[in-house]
């Protein structure tokens, strides 16, 4: 049987912009193997897009055999529950009430594949909240039993938060609210005061928690501060005059700024606060639905589970003997998720793997290492490469196969990729990847093994004597958002680079960052990714693991 996971109810607003829902995807399984993810921007082109709905029907008929018995669970949000497609040859509408608690609603499926002739097939509506918590079940199997699920994020099917008890074999909704995070949540997306300090515009919600994130580390967290800013409720309900907010820090802190300006130390302190009462709120909750319940191991998804100091804080902390983030915490995931639900209930586990799940349209053969070699001494001579082999990686970091790469122990090098290329804001800051035979030495085992390594979701700190060879990707506070690279197939390119890097040129690791142009989705086809190497001015680009200088036309 294929089960079709789908994330794609329509935004009520307009179809020319991203508000209420976005990061359409569909993900499809058998047998508890992952077949192939879609995110629907990397197929389109269009940043979060959110038009499942105009591109679906191409999309089952290329990955939904024709004789096979098919089911569908589509994810809900709050501005729906039923998913129609734009030609309304394919309808999943739940048959009763739809709410959290019970996870799953049965749906009424009406799938005509070329308009004429019915197929018959099952179909659910799952809870948005718990779809995020299980789109780490392609990565972790199963969940251990006396576990702690946690979605946060800006707004689901009904909540901004949801926290469940799993005994093993059963969820069991503790709590769901939408009042409970929604300052901490609210501030990360539609702060009228980081719009003002970042000069960006409404439109801009999806872009500013990284943002925000990046910019925060620049700047201490001040208790005057936070104390000021819940004084006024974050001037999360201000009209948004940048003018009138200027004033009002002027007043507070006896300034005479006459504009904003994101150098100035007060105003990345103001972020820095922001980042601090956001971990602190985040920690808090879960600390506590922890000791309401005992768990001994978390699994948090959602937005809010890619704020790296949060993820950090709680795997530092000790409370859970394991803390796990999926790849694809953001919207992104929720596709997979509720393909991967209904799997789980088949069969009680699925298979582990890997973060390259798309698949459709791309080679993925296993991956050549004949270029080795050449890119690793072209990277140590200072080159800036492009990564396009194999399926592309699930969720919004790039982890080898859709990468831009260069020296890690360059601030020049660290300007040129973010700021040159990629046209990111200079706060922005770059994470390393690093092979975990060096991982261990330069952090130690603790970070070698790590469940939010692999999937670039952690804080660590460099043992001493380390921070030269990583200056150019050291945060403001000397952490790291790392990526250790396993030694296992889907990683054997670029973990094969850098242990050649480490061995044949003393470079303990690379810039990783996703292979894309300023305001664009991460390149999917590997047709696409020479011209876009060319575009970006990079020295080099590989494909499917064959190199090719952007000066030359591949042979």
């Amino acid at each position: 049987m294929i089960t079709v996971g789908l994330y794609g109810i329509r935004d009520t607003t307009s179809r020319l912009r991203t508000t209420y829902t976005h990061d359409h995807s569909l993900a499809v399984m058998r047998d508890g193997h992952v077949l192939s993810v879609v995110e629907v921007e990397r197929w389109t082109g269009r940043k979060h897009d959110n038009r499942l709905d105009a591109v679906i029907m191409d999309l089952l008929a290329a990955l939904v055999p024709p004789d096979e018995e098919v089911r569908f669970a589509s994810v809900n949000a709050f501005v729906g529950d039923s998913f129609v497609s734009a030609d309304g040859n394919l309808r999943v509408e739940p048959t009763g009430e739809v709410g959290i608690a019970q996870i799953l609603t049965p749906a009424r499926v009406r799938f005509y594949p070329d308009g004429l002739r019915r197929r018959e097939a099952r179909g659910f509506v799952m809870c948005h909240e718990l779809a995020h918590v299980a789109a780490l079940l392609p990565f972790v199997g199963r969940f251990e039993p006396n576990s702690l699920f946690v979605h946060i994020d800006g707004g689901a099917s009904d909540s901004a938060s949801s926290f469940w008890a799993w005994d093993g074999a059963r969820a069991r909704l503790l709590e769901s609210s939408w009042s409970r995070l929604k300052a901490p949540v609210n501030n990360f997306n539609a702060s009228p005061l980081m719009r003002a300090i970042l000069d960006l515009m409404p439109e801009d919600h999806l872009a500013m928690p990284g943002k925000l994130m990046g910019y925060a580390g620049h700047g201490e967290a001040s208790p005057a501060i936070v104390a000021w800013l819940e004084d006024n409720r974050f001037f999360l309900d201000h009209p948004g005059d940048p003018a009138d907010l200027l004033d009002r820090v002027n007043r507070r802190f006896g300034t005479s700024h006459r504009a904003f300006d994101a150098h100035a130390p007060l105003f990345k302190d103001i972020a820095a606060s922001i980042q601090a009462h956001f971990q602190e709120s985040i920690t808090a909750a879960i600390l506590d639905m922890q000791r309401h319940t005992g768990a001994r191991h978390l699994y948090f998804a959602g937005g809010a589970a890619l704020n790296i100091p949060t993820n950090a804080g709680l795997e530092s902390s000790g409370v859970f003997e394991s803390v796990h983030v999926p790849p694809c915490a953001s919207d992104t995931g929720l596709a997979l998720g509720a393909a991967a639900w209904l799997e789980l209930g088949d069969r009680g586990e699925l298979p582990r793997h890997g973060p390259f799940l798309g698949r459709i349209g791309v080679p993925c053969s296993p991956v050549p290492l004949t270029a080795v070699r050449e890119a690793a001494a072209m990277l140590a001579a200072g080159a800036v490469i492009g990564v396009c082999n194999g399926a592309s990686e699930v969720g919004p970091r790039a982890l080898g196969h859709r990468s831009l790469l260069a020296r890690p122990d360059s601030v020049d090098l660290r300007r040129r990729v973010s700021e040159v290329i990629k046209g990111r804001a200079w706060y922005r800051p770059l994470a390393p990847a690093v092979c975990v035979e060096v991982a261990r030495e330069a952090f130690g085992e603790s970070v070698a093994a790590s469940r939010l390594a692999p999937f670039m979701l952690g804080a660590f700190r460099l043992r001493h004597g380390w921070g030269p060879r990583f200056a150019g990707v050291l945060h403001h506070d000397g952490s790291l958002r790392a990526q250790v690279v396993p030694d296992d197939p889907e990683h054997a390119f670029l973990h094969a680079v850098l242990l050649e890097l480490w061995r044949a040129h003393g470079v303990a690791g690379l810039i990783n960052t996703s292979f894309n142009g300023p305001g664009e989705p991460m390149v999917h086809r590997h047709e696409d990714a020479q011209e876009l190497a060319r575009r970006l001015g990079l020295d080099a680009v590989v494909i499917h693991g064959s190199l090719h200088r952007c000066h030359e036309a591949p042979s």
